[in-house]
């Protein structure tokens, strides 16, 4: 990487789309209602600030909710949960994968988001 590389790069455009918030919400609330029932609410909270920035339109605030250690970091991430009951993990794991390639399609371009959407075998 040069030195002046960070000049040619450019900002990845997001999707807001009344389409593309809609579908958000639906998948928010899907994940959310399972996290619920696994035991794991607390990242619900989260996930309905990703959703309220969406809707606002705040591409800042977005990309920053998104791309942050709470969802794709280490330890205590939302992708790294475990969950015991096996029909529970198992929809956790789709529903967090297609939101994960919405937050794609919607313009989210992270090497750690794909990273992770790439660990999950769905």
């Amino acid at each position: 990487m040069g030195f002046f590389d960070f000049i040619n790069k450019k900002e990845s455009a997001i999707d807001f789309s009344d389409e593309k918030v809609e579908l958000l919400s639906k998948l928010i609330d899907q994940l959310g209602d399972t996290l619920i029932k696994s035991g794991f609410g607390f990242y619900v909270a989260r996930l309905s600030e990703i959703r309220l920035s969406a809707t606002q339109r705040d591409k800042e605030k977005f990309k920053e909710l998104v791309v942050s250690p709470d969802l794709f970091g280490g330890a205590g991430a939302l992708w790294e949960i475990w969950i015991e009951d096996t029909d529970l993990r198992k929809k956790f794991e789709r529903e967090f994968c297609r939101l994960v390639d919405h937050l794609k399609d919607i313009g989210i371009k992270n090497g750690r988001v794909d990273q992770v959407r790439k660990g999950f075998k769905i």
